[in-house]
C-alpha cells in the first residue's frame, strides 16, 4: 500500500510565489490556453478565467472561430486567438502554423480541454506536444488525444509537464479500467508518474498529485460532490496553468492549483450547497482566498 502525504495550507503557504508589489504584467507570466470548441465554449472561458485568477499576468485563449462569439462575451481580461475550425466546430490542422507563431513570449502552455477529439485535433495535440517546449499541462480531450499515442509523452519537447485525468481517463492512458484505477489510486498514479517523468494529478473524491522521486500528495478536505459537474476539471488545469507561467516548478504548481480549488470549491458548498453550486461560484470564492 503506498504511503500518502497530506498537504497542509502551511504547505501551501512555503510553496506559493511572492507578489512582487511593484511587478508588471511581464512579472507573472503568459499563458497560452488552447482550449474548448463549439461545443464546448465554456472550456475555454472556464480555463482562462482560472488562468487569470490563479494569478498570471496575461492569458490568450486560442479557440476554433465558430465560439467566438460565447468566448469573446466572458472574456473581457484575456487576448483572444480564434482560429481556424472544422466542421465538427473544434480546431482544424491549419490552425498549427499560428499556434506555433504564438509560442514565443508565453511562459506556459495548457493544452485540452473541451478540445473535442478527431484527426485535427488530435494532430494539434500531438504537434504542440511533440514542438513546444514550454511548461505544459495537458487536461481532457488532450490526454484522451495523448493516450491513442501514448510514446507523444515520452517524445514530448516539454520537459516540465502536468496530466490532470479522472479515472477514466486514466484508465486509457494506462489501458486498464476506471474501477482498477479508483482500487489502486495512489500506486496507479505514482507508477505512471514515474514511467513518463511527469506530474500526474489524478482526480476523484481523494485527488492524488504523484510526481518521480516523490511521494504521493493528498488533500486534508472531505470529498465535495459540488465539484462532480462540468467546468471544474476546466477550472483547476488554468489554475495550474497560471502557477506554472508563474515559475513555480511542476509538482508545486500542482500542489498550489489543487489545494486551492479545492478550499474554494469547500467554500462554495458553504455558501451555495454542493447541490447548487458551479465551476463560476469556485472562481469567485478563488478571488476572495
Amino acid at each position: 500500500m503506498q504511503s500518502v502525504t497530506v498537504v497542509t495550507e502551511n504547505d501551501i503557504k512555503l510553496l506559493l510565489p511572492a507578489r512582487d508589489p511593484r511587478g508588471n504584467k511581464g512579472t507573472f507570466g503568459h499563458v497560452l490556453s488552447v482550449c474548448g470548441s463549439e461545443r464546448y465554449q465554456g472550456a475555454a472561458v472556464l480555463a482562462a478565467l482560472g488562468a487569470v485568477h490563479g494569478g498570471a499576468g496575461l492569458v490568450t485563449a486560442a479557440f476554433p472561430r465558430a465560439a467566438y462569439g460565447p468566448v469573446a462575451a466572458k472574456l473581457a481580461v484575456t487576448p483572444l486567438l480564434p482560429l481556424p475550425g472544422n466542421r465538427q466546430g473544434t480546431l482544424h490542422v491549419s490552425a498549427l502554423p499560428p499556434l506555433r507563431a504564438a509560442l514565443p513570449g508565453k511562459t506556459a502552455l495548457l493544452l485540452g480541454c473541451g478540445l473535442g477529439l478527431n484527426a485535427d485535433t488530435k494532430a494539434v495535440v500531438e504537434s504542440l506536444l511533440g514542438e513546444a517546449a514550454l511548461p505544459t499541462i495537458l487536461d481532457a480531450d488532450g490526454i484522451n488525444a495523448a493516450a491513442a499515442h501514448i510514446d507523444i509523452l515520452k517524445r514530448r519537447a516539454c520537459r516540465t509537464l502536468v496530466l490532470t485525468p479522472h479515472p477514466g481517463e486514466m484508465a486509457r492512458l494506462c489501458r486498464s479500467t476506471a474501477e482498477e484505477v479508483e482500487r489502486n489510486r495512489a500506486e496507479t498514479a505514482c507508477r505512471f508518474a514515474e514511467q513518463y517523468q511527469l506530474v500526474l494529478v489524478l482526480k476523484g473524491a481523494q485527488t492524488i498529485v504523484a510526481a518521480p522521486g516523490q511521494p504521493p500528495a493528498a488533500l486534508p478536505f472531505p470529498p465535495n460532490s459540488g465539484l462532480a459537474k462540468g467546468g471544474s476539471g476546466d477550472l483547476l488545469a488554468g489554475i495550474i496553468a497560471a502557477f506554472l507561467a508563474q515559475g513555480l516548478p511542476a509538482r508545486a504548481a500542482a500542489l498550489c492549483g489543487v489545494y486551492l480549488h479545492s478550499l474554494a470549491a469547500a467554500r462554495a458548498a458553504e455558501r451555495y450547497s454542493a447541490r447548487g453550486m458551479t465551476a463560476v461560484d469556485c472562481i469567485e470564492e478563488l478571488k476572495r482566498i
